[in-house]
C-alpha cells in the first residue's frame, strides 16, 4: 500500500508511478475527461484518489495525478490490492469532497469499499472508472451505500476507444443508470449537470411507511397482511404531504407487535425502530420521542413537537352536604379561631381582675367570659363593660368577631348553593401518598422513574405496570380510582376530550399538568445521508395547493410541508428534514392537524358511544376555594391592635390611681 498527502505540488506523477507500459491514449482520455470535470464542476474540492493494483488503474491515476499537480490541488493517494487497503485513508478533508475509484473491474474493490460504514463519506462525490460494461454497472449501483449516496458519476468506454461514456445512477427508480454525456476528441459538446437532481421528483413510486394507532397520530384499519386502510391522523398527514410534495406513494404497513420496540440483551432492536435500521422501510411515524437510546439506531431531526409526560388521574370528587359547614374556613383558620376564643377567655377575667373601679357587668369568671367572647364572634348582642379599659377591649373583639362571622356567612352561602369537590391530584408526592399503580405503555417509563433523583418518581417505579394496545379497561380503573396513566400530553388530551367529556365539559378524569416527567421532543427518526438529503426550492404557492387550503405556513423550499417521521438510518434526510420541520413548526400545521384531528373524533364519539354523562351537568372544576388566613388576617391584626390599645389603657388608669393614692397621702 502507498499512500501520501501531496502538499508540495512540483512532485512528477511520473515518480510516483513508474509505467511499466506506454501512455495509451484512452487513459490520457480518461484524464482528460476528469480534468474536464474537475474544471467545471469540482475546482474548489480537495480529492482522494484510491486505485487497484493493475497497470490499468496506474496510468489512469498517473494522468489524473498530473491534472491536480497542474492545477495545484490538495489530494491523497491510496493503492489498493484485493487483500485491503493498509493505513489510514483520510476520507474526509474539506466540505467538498472528491473520491476518485479506479479499477479495472469495480467488483475487485468491492470487498474493500464495504468494510466500515463509518468510513464512508456520505455527502461526498464519486468518480468511478473502470472498464466495466453498463450491465456490470446496473448491478453494482444496487450496492447498498451507493444507494444512500446522492453524486456518484460512471466513466466507461463508449462505442470505441475514442469515446468515453459518462453515466450516473438512479435512486427510487426501476431503472439504475441514466447516460450523461459522451466524452469524443477531448471534449463534449453538450453543457450538462453531471450532478443532477435525483430525489425532487420520485415519478409516483410506492414508499413503504410503518406505522401503528396511535391517537392522536395514527388511526386505520389493518387487514390479515398487515396492511392500513382508511389511515388518518396527525402523522398521517404529515407523510401525505411528503408524499404531494416528492411525487411518491406512501403504503402504509403494520411493523408487528413491538410497535416502537424494545432493545434485547443482544443489542439488537425490535420493532419499527429496529426493522427501519434494517432498511425494511423507507419511513416510520407513530410519535416517537427523541430519547439517546434510539439515536443509537437511527438518526433524529430536530424534533417538530415537543410534549410533555403527565399523569391522568381521577376527578376530584364532590363532598358530602354535611361537611359544607365546615368547608368556608381551611384548617388553619378553625385551629386560628379555637385559640384565639380560648386564649381571650382566659384573658379577660385576668383583665377584669386588674381594674381598679369594677362595675355590675365585669366578667370575672371563666365560663361566663368564654359565653361572652363566643357570643361575639357569632354576631350575636351581649351587654356591654361601663370601665373605659373594658369597653376598648370588647370594642375590638366585637370588629374581629364581625369581620370573621360575615366572611363565613358569606363562603357558607357559596359552598352550598355550588358544588363542593375535594382538592385534586397536583403533584406527584399526592399520588404516591395516595398509593395508586402507575400504567404506561412500555418499560420506557419505569427506566425513566428508576434513573430519576426525585425519591417520589423513583417510588413511581416500584408501582409501574406496562400495556400496549388497549387503553381502555384501564381508564375505567382509573375512574374507579385504581390507578393512575402516564402518557404523553398529546395522546392524554385526546382520549379525555373525545371519549371522557360530555358537551357541558363533565369528566370523571382530569389532566394533572402542575407537575409532569421530563419534556420529550417528537422527531424525526432518520437513516443517515439519504438522496432525499439536499434541499429542493419549492413556490409558496405549492404550499397552498399541497394542503387545499390558503397557505398557513412561509414556505421556501419543500422542507416548508415536512413535519417527518422516521426514516432509513442512511437516509440523507436530516438536513432537509431538519428545515423542513422548523418551517412547519414556524406554520403551526401540527397543531393544526391535531385540532381537525380532535374536532371530527369527538363529534364521532358523541354520536357513536354512550359515555353515561348527563349533558346538562356542571364541570366539576367548578371548585370554591376555602378561605385561608391570608383573607382574615385583617381582622386578627385589630384584635392584636385592640389588646395592646386595652392593655395600654389599664396601665395608664392603673398608674393614675397610684398616682392619685400618694397624692392623697394614702
Amino acid at each position: 500500500m502507498r499512500m501520501m498527502w501531496v502538499l508540495v505540488f512540483g512532485a512528477s506523477a511520473a515518480a510516483l508511478f513508474p509505467s511499466k507500459e506506454k501512455d495509451e491514449s484512452y487513459h490520457v482520455m480518461l484524464g482528460d475527461a476528469v480534468s474536464w470535470v474537475i474544471d467545471h464542476h469540482l475546482s474548489e474540492c480537495s480529492f482522494t484518489i484510491l486505485f487497484a493494483e493493475e497497470d490499468f488503474s496506474r496510468n489512469v491515476a498517473k494522468q489524473i495525478i498530473r491534472s491536480m499537480v497542474d492545477r495545484k490541488i490538495p489530494y491523497q493517494v491510496a493503492s489498493a490490492g484485493r487483500e485491503g487497503v493498509e493505513g489510514n485513508v483520510r476520507w474526509r478533508v474539506f466540505s467538498c469532497n472528491v473520491y476518485v475509484i479506479i479499477a479495472k473491474n469495480l467488483r475487485d474493490l468491492s470487498r474493500i469499499l464495504d468494510e466500515d460504514d463509518e468510513a464512508w463519506d456520505w455527502t461526498g462525490r464519486f468518480l468511478f472508472i473502470s472498464l466495466n460494461t453498463k450491465k456490470d454497472l446496473e448491478v453494482f449501483v444496487t450496492w447498498y451505500k451507493l444507494q444512500k449516496t446522492l453524486d456518484v458519476i460512471f466513466f466507461t468506454q463508449g462505442h470505441n476507444k475514442q469515446e468515453l461514456s459518462l453515466a450516473t445512477h438512479l435512486l427510487y427508480r426501476e431503472k439504475k443508470l441514466e447516460f450523461l454525456v459522451l466524452w469524443r476528441n477531448n471534449t463534449t459538446s453538450l453543457q450538462v449537470d453531471i450532478f443532477p437532481e435525483k430525489v425532487r421528483n420520485l415519478k409516483g413510486r410506492a414508499l413503504r411507511v410503518f406505522t401503528f394507532n396511535h391517537a392522536p397520530s395514527v388511526f386505520s384499519d389493518v387487514d390479515s397482511k398487515g396492511f392500513l386502510h382508511n389511515v388518518s391522523g396527525i402523522d398521517i398527514e404529515v407523510v401525505k404531504a411528503m408524499g404531494q410534495a416528492l411525487n411518491f406513494n406512501p403504503v402504509f404497513e403494520h411493523p408487528g407487535p413491538a410497535r416502537w420496540g424494545i432493545i434485547l440483551p443482544n443489542g439488537t432492536h425490535t420493532g419499527m425502530v429496529g426493522r427501519i435500521s434494517r432498511d425494511e422501510a423507507e419511513i416510520g411515524v407513530g410519535n416517537v420521542f427523541v430519547t439517546e437510546v434510539r439515536a443509537k439506531y437511527i438518526t433524529f431531526t430536530i424534533p417538530y413537537d415537543y410534549e410533555r409526560a403527565c399523569f391522568i388521574t381521577p376527578a376530584p370528587r364532590e363532598l358530602p352536604k354535611s361537611k359544607a359547614i365546615l368547608s368556608p374556613f381551611s384548617l388553619n383558620v378553625w385551629i386560628l379561631l379555637t385559640v384565639t376564643v380560648v386564649a381571650l377567655s382566659l384573658f379577660v377575667p385576668l383583665f377584669a381582675m386588674g381594674l381598679v373601679q369594677r362595675d355590675r357587668n365585669n366578667r370575672i369568671d371563666v365560663s361566663s367570659a368564654f359565653l361572652a367572647i363566643l357570643s361575639k364572634f357569632c354576631n350575636q348582642t351581649v351587654s356591654m363593660p361601663e370601665t373605659p379599659a373594658f369597653q376598648v377591649l370588647f370594642a375590638f373583639i366585637t370588629i374581629c368577631g364581625f369581620v370573621s362571622t360575615v366572611y363565613y356567612s358569606t363562603n357558607l352561602t357559596a359552598f352550598m348553593l355550588v358544588r363542593a369537590v375535594e382538592s385534586p391530584y397536583t403533584s406527584v408526592e399526592q399520588i404516591v401518598k395516595a398509593g395508586f399503580q402507575v400504567g404506561g405503555f412500555s418499560d420506557f417509563w419505569k427506566a425513566i422513574f428508576e434513573q430519576s433523583a426525585n425519591e417520589n418518581v423513583k417510588k413511581l417505579g416500584e408501582r409501574f405496570f406496562s400495556f400496549f394496545p388497549d387503553i381502555s379497561p384501564y381508564l375505567k380503573r382509573v375512574v374507579s380510582r385504581e390507578v393512575v396513566l402516564l402518557e404523553n400530553t398529546q395522546h392524554l388530551e385526546y382520549l379525555l376530550k373525545t371519549f371522557y367529556t360530555n358537551r357541558a365539559g363533565k369528566s370523571p378524569l382530569r389532566l394533572m399538568l402542575e407537575e409532569c416527567i421530563n419534556p420529550f421532543g417528537i422527531g424525526a427518526l432518520l437513516r443517515r445521508h439519504s438522496p432525499l438529503k439536499q434541499p429542493l426550492d419549492m413556490d409558496p404557492r405549492r404550499c397552498a395547493i399541497m394542503f387545499g387550503r390558503e397557505s398557513v405556513c412561509t414556505c421556501h423550499s419543500l422542507s416548508a410541508v415536512f413535519a417527518l417521521p422516521h426514516l432509513r438510518k442512511q437516509l440523507p434526510l436530516h438536513h432537509y428534514a431538519s428545515s423542513a420541520i422548523l418551517h412547519m413548526r414556524e406554520g403551526g400545521l401540527v397543531d393544526k392537524f391535531f385540532d381537525m384531528v380532535l374536532q371530527v373524533d369527538h363529534k364521532y364519539a358523541h354520536e357513536e358511544f354512550e359515555l353515561g354523562f348527563d349533558p346538562n351537568a356542571e364541570s366539576l372544576e367548578q371548585q370554591i376555594q376555602p378561605l385561608t388566613f391570608q383573607h382574615l388576617q385583617g381582622a386578627f391584626i385589630l384584635l392584636g391592635i385592640g389588646v395592646l390599645i386595652a392593655l395600654t389603657a389599664l396601665a395608664t388608669e392603673l398608674l393614675y390611681s397610684v398616682a392619685k393614692l400618694k397624692k392623697l397621702g394614702c
